[in-house]
């Protein structure tokens, strides 16, 4: 990979209110999110050039923002705007578009909260989709020992560029070759995985952890709900022990970047072929996708 990100062409980012080269943006060696992890982000898909769900991702946003008491951040039609620019500025269509927002840069030393300004960066590179495989027979998930932070000391609601959490299950997923870890929180209560929600079916009930479990509440989360109470299926969030996933008909994991993927295995429980629930919701999906950005899910390339 080049300095300025994938290979291909000169990449451009939008960093505090320019389209710069990436090659040459810059951001304080006292910026305090490279030195505390102090700062926020969104990750969203584009499709076609039309971002899917931007409007929610930014009101995510803005509330991680105000919990951390940033300033000088511009509001969401600006960043709206600032990703429209960026898209434009790369060329971009199917993409995955990524905002980064810091406490700025300060005085390096951690009580020292108060800054001029906060850094915000915007990029985006092209978008690799999951295997058609992976969409359509599902991937392996592991349970690890990695322990989703408690929520009574981290605010689950910020998605936090601080994701040591997230890190560390992500080398245990990869150490062990599984697509995802599966984590629990300090009760032993199934939270999420290190990049999506968990959700599972029994006898045609869709069960997925709740929010009090101690995850993020995702974007892609809450319109998998919506769309199943559409299609008739009945939802149950709660509290649910690692034994209720391993004893389910179907699994799937869900993230704003890989839409639905269906779990084919979770530690040594391997599910059925048949998943009449998951591909229920990753065919609505796509439709929802079709509608709102008249772009193409790769779910449809997968089942074409």
């Amino acid at each position: 990979m080049s300095k300025s990100g994938p290979p291909g062409r000169p990449w451009k980012v939008f960093l505090d209110g320019r389209i710069v080269p990436a090659a040459s943006a810059r951001v304080s060696a006292f910026d305090r999110g490279f030195l505390f992890g102090d700062g926020c982000y969104e990750t969203f898909r584009t499709y076609g050039d039309r971002p899917f769900r931007l409007r929610e991702h930014l009101v995510r946003l803005r509330g991680s923002v105000s919990r951390l008491g940033f300033r000088g951040v511009a509001g969401t039609g600006a960043l709206a705007r600032a990703v429209g620019k960026l898209i434009r500025a790369n060329l971009l269509r199917d993409a995955r578009v990524r905002i980064v927002v810091s406490r700025g840069p300060g005085w390096p030393e951690l009580r020292h909260l108060r800054t001029r300004k906060s850094t915000v960066l915007v990029y985006g590179f092209p978008y690799n989709p999951p295997s058609t495989a992976a969409l359509r027979d599902g991937v392996r998930v592991i349970m690890g020992r990695t322990v989703r932070n408690d929520a009574r000391s981290v605010d689950h609601c910020i998605k936090s560029t601080s994701q040591l959490n997230s890190l560390l299950a992500r080398l245990e997923a990869d150490r062990a070759g599984a697509y995802e870890e599966v984590m629990v929180n300090p009760q032993g209560f199934l939270a999420e995985a290190v990049a999506a929600n968990v959700f599972f079916v029994r006898r045609g009930v869709l069960f997925t952890p709740a929010l009090g479990a101690g995850l993020l509440p995702g974007i892609t989360r809450s319109l998998v709900l919506s769309l199943a109470r559409k299609l008739g299926i009945r939802v149950r969030e709660g509290f649910f022990r690692p034994a209720a996933l391993m004893s389910a008909d179907e699994a799937f994991i869900t993230s704003s970047t890989a839409e639905i993927v269906p779990v084919a295995r979770a530690g040594k429980r391997r599910y059925p072929a048949a998943k009449p629930v998951t591909r229920a919701l990753q065919g609505a999906y796509a439709r929802a996708v079709a509608r709102e950005t008249g772009g193409i899910s790769p779910w449809c390339r997968a089942f074409a």
